[in-house]
């Protein structure tokens, strides 16, 4: 059984609620998108994390860049709540705005410098009981395609878009 909670040196993140748990693909990915921001001294502009989850990836990267500053969409109510919660406990509230909804909805009036999205990406494979990890692991309410279009409507012409995927 995987912990409730996964500790980093400056907040932690708990997990319980959410179909997604932490892995170590998503914190590798978090440490390098972190990494590639600072050294690209792009700190003070608009992010989007499209799939937040429990809020590790805006957590991750405000650490290394405390400019920046993030809107976060999930569509799952627990994950949402429960992202809410570990952003607030790290005392980032003030640098992430968190939406519960749908991307393919998502209406911010703006376009951001960056998208980052660790996205469902399981295609074909044998789905469990569980909805909500369906939903989470399996692509089925967000096809690569879909995500793509969405990416290419909210950044802006210059703007960077950093994607988790297993291929």
């Amino acid at each position: 059984m995987a912990n409730s909670y996964f500790q980093f040196r400056q907040f932690t993140i708990y997990q319980d609620q959410c179909a997604m748990k932490v892995t170590t693909d998503g914190c590798l990915f978090g440490a390098w998108v972190a990494r590639e921001l600072h050294e690209e001294n792009k700190e003070s502009q608009q992010y989007l994390d499209i799939g937040a989850g429990t809020g590790l990836l805006p957590l991750m990267i405000i650490q290394q860049n405390p400019e920046c500053r993030f809107d976060a969409i999930e569509i799952d109510a627990p994950a949402y709540k429960q992202a809410l919660s570990n952003i607030t406990a790290a005392g980032r509230g003030g640098s992430v705005q968190l939406v519960h909804g749908d991307i393919h909805s998502f209406n911010p009036g703006k376009k951001y410098d960056c998208i980052i999205s660790n996205p469902p990406f399981y295609e074909k494979e044998l789905k469990g009981d569980n909805t909500r990890k369906n939903i989470a692991h399996h692509n089925e309410g967000l096809l690569l395609p879909d995500l793509l279009k969405r990416c290419g409507e909210l950044l802006k012409e210059e703007g960077t878009f950093y994607l988790l995927l297993p291929y």
